[in-house]
């Protein structure tokens, strides 16, 4: 299936300001270049992550990990540089094999330069090859306000707010929000 799903990679993009990139997968090798791009990222940013990414053996997990059949991720590669990363992640079996969960991480230097919007349109349409009917994002209330804008311009909805879910570095309390999009598999005529 991976060849499937991979075959339009890499591609070459242009940011908004005129920087080209490549979007490409993951893959064996990347380890180190990963680690830096989250070494780059502010402890904050760290925080309301996957994983404490500053583990090098989580990030060799990661990579070593891949599996297209349950998780497809890519990354954003600026010279040598990965400069994003983001994955697609799904159950293969069960009451949620129609669900795939989504997460987008930007070099905090490339950020507000629509990488992240690049690189959210293809999981969606990744999601939409691999036959899932809605994609899902955790984000954190009044943290991720512009994400959250960016989302419901994609025809994201804010499906909930769990109040008081995620706690910061400091232990204050912080909503989660749970935005959802519904991909539609095509039109069929009536």
């Amino acid at each position: 299936m991976a060849e499937v799903i991979f075959k339009a990679y890499p591609k070459e993009i242009i940011l908004s300001d005129g920087t080209g990139l490549t979007l490409r997968p993951l893959r064996a090798g990347d380890e180190e270049a990963l680690h830096r791009m989250f070494g780059r990222f502010p402890p904050d940013d760290r925080w309301f992550l996957e994983g404490d990414v500053t583990d090098f053996d989580l990030i060799k997990r990661w990579v070593n990990q891949r599996d297209s059949e349950k998780k497809v991720a890519l990354v954003g590669e600026l010279e040598g540089r990965i400069i994003a990363h983001a994955y697609l992640n799904r159950r293969y079996y069960g009451s949620k094999g129609h669900v795939g969960k989504i997460r987008v991480s930007v070099d905090p230097a490339f950020r507000e330069r629509h990488l992240g919007t690049w690189v959210l349109l293809d999981l969606v349409n990744l999601a939409m090859s691999m036959g899932l009917e809605l994609l899902v994002m955790d984000l954190v209330e009044g943290r991720d306000v512009s994400v959250i804008r960016g989302l419901k311009k994609l025809d994201f909805d804010q499906e909930a707010v769990l109040k008081g879910y995620v706690r910061d570095q400091e232990g204050l309390s912080n909503n989660l929000v749970i935005m959802v999009k519904r991909l539609h598999q095509g039109w069929k005529d009536q």
